[in-house]
């Protein structure tokens, strides 16, 4: 019976031999798992501080891009406010010499349309006292009529562009040589348009 006591006990300490190796394994396994956690953690942490550093990094750029573009739109509006105050300052000091040929120019305009006008009254004349010659008086009357239809056409379309240029802000200058006419003429038009609003 010794013997069976001797083996039973043998038997039972290989077996507690085994139990103890199979729960240091295990206990092996659950540190490399930790282990292994411990570095997917560390790993996780240092992708999103570079990722947050990166963020940073962008978004101090844009930053400085939009803090730059806002100073070249302060500077621009700046530029453009400069550029027409020196516009206007040329424009005043080129003004004042030409105001006697602005002048000798309306007067010119005013006789121009006293000669016209004396000019239809002389054909309306000629054409009364004349009774053989009324029907070419009254086709010279409907000729020089339809020509100045068509020229007062003319001088509104030229007008009509000539204010649609000056609200888009270019000077009389600008519009003289889009336009193919001479800068006066240009000014002369603005000035009667000028005159009759007020």
């Amino acid at each position: 019976m010794t013997g069976f006591l001797l083996a039973l006990s043998l038997l039972l300490n290989i077996m507690a031999l085994l139990a103890i190796i199979l729960l240091f394994l295990r206990q092996n396994k659950l540190m490399e798992t930790e282990k292994k956690q411990e570095k997917i953690v560390n790993e996780m942490e240092e992708v999103i501080s570079t990722y947050l550093v990166q963020m940073k990094e962008e978004n101090d750029e844009f930053i400085n891009r939009v803090s730059q573009l806002k100073i070249n739109a302060l500077t621009e509006k700046a530029e453009s406010k400069e550029k027409n105050v020196k516009a206007q300052k040329m424009i005043e000091t080129n003004d004042k010499p030409n105001r006697l040929a602005r002048a000798s120019a309306l007067q010119a305009v005013k006789a121009y349309k006293k000669n016209s006008d004396q000019a239809d009254k002389q054909i309306e004349l000629k054409g009364e006292s004349v009774s053989g010659f009324d029907s070419k008086a009254s086709a010279a009357k409907v000729e020089k009529q339809s020509d100045s239809e068509a020229q007062q056409h003319h001088a509104s379309s030229l007008l009509d562009n000539v204010l649609i240029l000056k609200k888009q802000g270019l000077a009389e200058d600008e519009i003289a040589k889009i336009l193919g006419k001479g800068r006066t003429e240009i000014a002369l038009m603005l000035k009667f348009r000028q005159n009759q609003q007020e």
